[in-house]
């Protein structure tokens, strides 16, 4: 059930998205003044403010009361640039990235006044690190045109490799398998030798179901990169029930390099289990319990061979 406070924040961003300022502006002062915190009463009175000088008095409130507030310096940071403080605007921007290095419109904003002041190159640096955490940033997208078309400018060597690893991983995430897999053999196309890509393309055949694309890219980035945990981890998974002793090569490699898996270590117990290695599967399962007190399905099969082959 919404919070009062929740329900006023609710109306308020409702009336805004409808241009609808004054309805918003009597649910600030009837409803948020009431039930929200002192910061974000200066926040959102900013936001249906039209003077530039009183939206920046209020943004600085706000974040006088909440210095932590990342909204509140991202939109000080945009009401400086409209007043062309672009050095003010910056060091909003670069506290907004110091308490979110993640946050692709800080990056993309910060960009946009670079290539106001004619720091192109800062600028395009900036683009391209908001495009790379977000790969389908249309507004950083069409800056980074924008300032290409302006200035005859050399792109980050290594950006286009970058960038359609990031389109094929987004693509991943929501599960459009055959899109990350255009998006990866892009990356293969810049760099033959990508491990990661060859890796997340064998997670894509993967979930397709082609296991055989599948172990030849998690072999291929094995060969290219020794250490990748969980491409040993992965290919075990293919070979599980066909080469129960090679899968069990790859889940030790897979423990080897990382001690705590506990995903790995459940198979190799699972393997040794239909292996007859009852003594040794034990011991995988009681490291995982060591980890993992609470692993239930570890506690169940350790259970079961206790009392069914010992």
């Amino acid at each position: 059930m919404e919070s009062p406070k929740e329900k006023a924040i609710r109306r308020i961003c409702s009336a805004l998205n409808v241009n609808a300022l004054e309805s918003a502006k009597e649910i600030i002062e009837t409803e948020l003044k009431k039930t929200g915190t002192l910061d974000e009463y200066y926040f959102y009175s900013a936001l249906v403010e039209s003077d530039l000088e009183t939206k920046l008095d209020l943004y600085t409130k706000a974040i006088e009361h909440n210095p932590h507030f990342l909204d509140a310096h991202i939109n000080r940071g945009l009401v400086k640039n409209e007043l062309q403080d672009y050095e003010g605007s910056i060091k909003d921007y670069d506290k907004a990235i110091e308490l979110d290095p993640k946050c692709a419109l800080a990056y993309n904003n910060r960009g946009y006044t670079k290539f106001k002041q004619e720091k192109f190159k800062e600028a395009l640096a900036d683009y391209n690190k908001a495009i790379l955490l977000n790969p389908k940033f249309k507004m950083a997208l069409d800056n980074k045109a924008q300032l290409l078309m302006k200035v005859c400018l050399e792109d980050d060597k290594d950006f286009s490799e970058k960038y359609y690893l990031s389109l094929g991983i987004s693509d991943i995430n929501f599960g459009k398998f055959p899109d990350a897999i255009r998006n990866l053999d892009e990356v293969l196309k810049y760099n033959p030798d990508s491990e990661i890509a060859h890796f997340y393309k064998g997670v894509c055949e993967h979930n397709l179901g082609d296991t055989n694309e599948a172990y030849k890219h998690y072999s291929r980035a094995i060969e290219i990169n020794k250490n990748m945990v969980d491409a040993y981890f992965n290919r075990g998974q293919i070979l599980f029930k066909e080469n129960p002793k090679a899968a069990l090569d790859d889940f030790v490699k897979a423990v080897v390099l990382d001690p705590k898996f506990i995903d790995a270590y459940y198979s190799i117990a699972a393997i040794q289990k239909s292996l007859g290695e009852y003594e040794n599967a034990i011991k995988n399962l009681d490291k995982i319990l060591e980890l993992e007190p609470n692993a239930v399905n570890a506690r169940a099969l350790k259970k079961l061979i206790q009392n069914k082959y010992l």
